[in-house]
């Protein structure tokens, strides 16, 4: 399933490419919130961040009008997700919490709707962005602890730190939406990044039979982020 979403991907991109003309390219950078959603942990969000450039194809040599304002969007991120999480192991009462900082990079597909406002200064639109993006780990850390209130010199206890992707999946698939302003060569948006993968695992304790006594491992923990980013585009004239 991975491998299709990825070549699907670069031929949707390869074809509509084919058929439009370089416009502009520029950079954005931004932040926000990310977290691990994941329903067998207490998950909370640590700081977003992207920093990246674009390129932008548009397709003025189309027939219809309406071609004027889609356009297509890709370019390479710098992107920061993980969560911090927390567990609570009720059979030896203990507490497990820790944090994935994780740093990727990322390739984004997006279609782009741009529609001018309606108001007496020109220069002024509103931007609609969607598409795939794929992303790969370079580095990152987890910070992995566990403490037992009532036996704090247990050796069940531990505090460690690994690198993030001792831990995780490197390869990440995820859809972006995003919504926001342009005036002239600056935009602002805000941008919705939901991850379509796992990528953590966890012991299944609940499937363990005589057959099969060993625990087996399930997917738990897609990336979500929301963030803020600023562009400016450098257009050539």
């Amino acid at each position: 399933m991975k491998k299709i979403l990825i070549v699907l991907t670069l031929l949707i991109t390869l074809s509509v490419t084919a058929q439009a003309q370089f416009l502009n390219f520029g950079i954005r950078g931004g932040a926000g919130m990310a977290v691990h959603l994941d329903d067998l942990a207490d998950n909370s969000p640590i700081m977003a961040a992207n920093l990246g450039g674009f390129v932008t194809f548009g397709f003025t040599n189309a027939q219809s009008l309406m071609a004027e304002n889609f356009y297509l969007q890709t370019g390479l991120n710098l992107i920061r997700r993980g969560s911090n999480f927390q567990e609570v192991l009720e059979g030896i009462m203990s507490i497990r919490q820790g944090t994935f900082d994780a740093w990727y990079v990322q390739l984004p597909i997006l279609a782009m709707f741009r529609y001018e406002l309606p108001i007496r200064e020109p220069g002024h639109h509103a931007l609609l962005s969607v598409g795939p993006a794929v992303s790969y780990g370079i580095f990152g850390t987890m910070h992995d602890k566990k403490i037992t209130p009532r036996l704090p010199q247990s050796d069940w206890n531990y505090d460690v730190s690994i690198p993030a992707f001792n831990a995780l999946s490197p390869l990440d698939v995820s859809i972006l939406l995003g919504l926001g302003y342009e005036y002239q060569d600056l935009s602002v948006m805000l941008q919705l990044d939901y991850g379509m993968m796992a990528v953590a695992s966890s012991p299944d304790a609940l499937n363990i039979s005589q057959e099969t006594p060993q625990i087996k491992s399930v997917p738990i923990g897609s990336n979500f982020a929301l963030l803020l980013t600023v562009g400016y585009q450098f257009p050539i004239r």
